[in-house]
């Protein structure tokens, strides 16, 4: 391993740069307003809150929930969508003969 200690920094030069001032960063989800147009950027605000799933993570955490019940939901979800997708492919196989209105 090298010793550090025995180190000579000729570069002045570093401490004497001018520094810029560092800009806050945003945290969290934010849109800015240009001009007068508020409802526009409301709309893509609530657009960037539903993609993000805030609101979903709220609801959930709102009341403890068992993980058997929350596994259980998510299997009863899945066999809803396989079910869905095979009824589907069924009549695009038999062309909705079958199918009463």
């Amino acid at each position: 391993m090298k010793n550090f200690k025995n180190k000579i920094h000729n570069n002045n030069d570093y401490d004497n740069k001018p520094r810029k001032p560092r800009e806050p960063k945003q945290q969290g989800l934010y849109v800015e307003v240009h001009g007068d147009d508020v409802m526009k950027a409301y709309r893509k605000f609530k657009k960037k809150v539903k993609m993000s799933g805030i609101l979903d993570q709220m609801k959930d955490k709102q009341y403890y929930r068992k993980p058997s019940e929350i596994k259980r939901e998510k299997r009863k979800a899945s066999i809803r969508i396989v079910r869905k997708l095979t009824k589907e492919q069924e009549a695009d196989r038999t062309m909705n003969i079958g199918r009463k209105r």
